[in-house]
């Protein structure tokens, strides 16, 4: 195998001219001491390096991988773990709508139950709460274990290996949920929790994945805002599909229960499908196996070890990084667990007390996922215009307000029509905030320790996610207004976007971990066996900011072309 260590600054279109004018200017640098202006990035160098021993059908990538493959925005070359990463957003588009739908039939399930037993609560709770104390028990589970796992995967090469794990675990849990009915509604929500948490873990795997893409901010933003895209597309078009059935069925049968539970299990089974179709393929095709990133100390052992490090990163942290540490701590009252906490809450309102079908709550979902792929454009957009970390606090504030307006003025069935407006703007918000909050993340944290990093950010995203779900099934068991519990929402978003505002300039924040990239590189480079990879002169004198010889030369990104690495 031949690996170029330096890369080409011109253009494709312009190599020719490039070519012709370099034989006639004699005042051009030799091609060996050219700087090395952009560098390859791990995905790209694990490509490259990559053994082959599983190699895609030809006729299976030209009509499964072709909708996902994503160029990058300065080069034009498609990235294989991009379009994974493409593949795999779009797997758990349907799978977390699923929970949408089962979950409806879930709580109506309960009620039925509860009500053939004479009782207001069924296994001790309202069935009005079933859904938010599921979003606790996966919270809570998963915010205290995540900073371990990310840790035990940073001292072993077995990153891609949990990645698939999880995929096929939580593909499994939706699969089981095709089984719902008033006889199995517990052990589904038993499976419901399952799901959830082995989620969370694949979302800390994949996130490990993200910062390899690039080292540039524009081009991170660009996939990031590409990944929600097709998420979004994917699965807006799957509840499109389960709208329509669920529709007929709704014509031909009077029976509000027989619709739900069959439009779950439809849903259900259509997510299992999408999911084991591409997560295998992204899984087993596209993503590449790690190094580990750190040996286990003589005389430790990985449980050990693991706690260890999670000890030492968050003093680390918290001791370094005024960024990032305020970033997590403003994690706490946003909560990643946005998603499942927001998705249960909401169900819960909608259908209890705006008295909204299956069928209305799945056209409010498809609102919101449609006017989400407008919301990523703007992220794509306010990130390379105000930066990723003003792009974030925009888009939580703006979420905060529209839940504030559904809480303030949905006051009944009688309002339900301005769910419809109200989901359109909170489908904007929400395209808007995940990206950007996926591009700060990527651009703050110190490399060559990302799956350690990513799992502190996911407990620091759910440890106290769960208080949301807690306080609303609380005020619930105590008859008080559910407005004022969806009101919940809005109080901690608006924390949260407070607090950002103690991460300082980002522009310094991203300066401070510059050189963890440089030194993730060269590690990589060592421990994954491409040797020489990098000419560690070049790496110092761009450091310095010399072009190698003494000369201070000003750094540039634009109209930057990478070079295509090639299998030997």
């Amino acid at each position: 195998m031949t690996l170029p260590a330096e890369v080409s600054d011109d253009p494709p279109q312009a190599a020719a001219a490039n070519g012709a004018s370099s034989d006639n200017d004699s005042s051009s640098a030799p091609a060996s001491s050219a700087k090395l202006s952009r560098k390859l990035s791990i995905s790209e160098m694990a490509s490259a390096s990559s053994t082959r021993r599983i190699v895609t059908p030809k006729w299976l990538s030209c009509w499964l991988e072709f909708p996902f493959r994503i160029k990058n925005n300065q080069t034009g070359e498609y990235v294989e773990e991009a379009t994974a990463h493409a593949m795999d957003y779009s797997a758990r588009g349907p799978i977390n709508q699923c929970g949408g739908f089962v979950g409806s039939a879930m709580i109506r399930l309960a009620a039925v139950k509860a009500m053939k037993a004479g009782t207001p609560t069924i296994y001790g709770m309202k069935p009005s709460s079933v859904l938010t104390v599921a979003s606790l028990i996966v919270n809570i589970s998963a915010g205290v274990t995540m900073p371990f796992v990310g840790a035990l995967v940073d001292h072993t090469d077995h990153r891609k290996i949990m990645g698939t794990v999880s995929a096929f675990i939580m593909t499994v849990a939706v699969a089981v949920q095709i089984a719902i009915s008033e006889d199995t509604w517990l052990a589904v929500w038993i499976f419901e929790i399952i799901g959830g948490y082995f989620l969370i873990m694949h979302q800390v795997c994949t996130m490990a994945y993200l910062p390899d893409l690039t080292h540039e901010s524009a081009e991170m933003g660009h996939y990031t805002a590409r990944f929600m895209m097709d998420q979004y597309l994917v699965q807006a078009c799957f509840t499109l599909v389960i709208i329509l059935v669920s529709t007929y069925w709704d014509y031909v049968d009077d029976g509000v229960i027989a619709s739900t539970i069959a439009t779950a299990r439809l849903s259900a089974g259509i997510a299992t499908g999408i999911g084991f179709v591409l997560f295998t393929y992204a899984w087993t095709f596209l993503f590449r196996k790690r190094p580990k990133l750190r040996s286990i100390p003589e005389g430790s052992n990985i449980f050990t070890t693991g706690f260890r490090q999670i000890a030492i990163t968050t003093k680390d942290v918290f001791r370094k990084y005024r960024a990032l540490r305020w970033f997590m701590i403003a994690l706490l009252f946003s909560p990643e667990a946005g998603a499942g906490v927001v998705l249960s809450i909401s169900v819960t309102f909608l259908t209890f007390y705006v008295r909204m079908t299956v069928t209305e709550i799945a056209i409010v979902s498809i609102i919101m996922l449609f006017c989400n792929v407008p919301g990523a454009l703007i992220s794509r957009f306010m990130c390379r215009k105000i930066n990723p970390l003003n792009s974030f606090r925009c888009a939580v504030m703006i979420n905060a307000m529209v839940n504030a307006l559904i809480a303030g003025t949905v006051s009944g069935p009688e309002k339900k029509n301005l769910v419809y407006p109200y989901a359109a703007m909170a489908g904007v918000a929400f395209g808007w905030m995940f990206p950007s909050q996926r591009t700060l993340t990527v651009a703050i944290i110190p490399k060559g320790q990302e799956t350690e990093m990513m799992g502190l950010i996911s407990f620091f995203g759910q440890i106290m996610g769960w208080l949301p779900a807690l306080l609303f099934t609380i005020m619930n068991e105590n008859g008080v207004d559910m407005r004022w519990s969806m009101s919940l929402i809005s109080y901690f978003l608006a924390t949260s976007c407070c607090l950002t505002f103690m991460c300082g300039s980002y522009e310094n924040a991203v300066q401070l971990v510059a050189h963890t990239s440089d030194e993730y590189l060269k590690q990589y480079s060592r421990n994954s066996g491409v040797d020489n990879f990098f000419d560690e002169e070049q790496i110092k004198d761009e450091n310095d900011g010399t072009d190698g010889s003494g000369t201070n030369t000003p750094p540039s990104t634009e109209g930057k072309e990478d070079g295509v690495v090639e299998m030997a």
